[in-house]
């Protein structure tokens, strides 16, 4: 188990992941990696950079910018091999945002329902 399994996502870590899926590009380069993984190049599932870069009309450093702030929020993770650098869903963490979300939902559910007003 990782470190990420044994604590909850901070509020600093939670505002850094909404600001990197709240905007567009990189949503979209989020769900390419995720729908995309089983196509990848890479045997290790990863997808290289330059693939992800070709479904998009923008340039190679601001796809490159883009999932830098998505490896920063941790929702990706990355590694080099030769010259190419590749990508993947940090799982983990991934799991953790949901736990996060599916609590706060159930929790708030429970709260509305015993007030009697849901």
């Amino acid at each position: 188990m990782s470190f990420i399994d044994k604590r909850k996502i901070t509020f600093d870590e939670k505002v850094n992941i909404y600001k990197a899926l709240g905007n567009k590009t990189r949503l979209e380069i989020f769900e390419q990696i995720l729908s995309n993984g089983d196509k990848s190049i890479h045997k290790n599932g990863m997808m290289c950079i330059t693939e992800i870069a070709s479904l998009f009309s923008y340039s190679m450093p601001t796809i490159s910018a883009h999932i830098d702030i998505l490896r920063k929020a941790g929702l990706i993770k990355s590694f080099r091999e030769g010259k190419k650098i590749y990508v993947d869903v940090d799982i983990e963490k991934c799991k953790k945002l949901y736990e996060m979300f599916s609590g706060s939902i159930l929790s708030y559910e429970e709260k509305k329902l015993s007030q009697n007003l849901v």
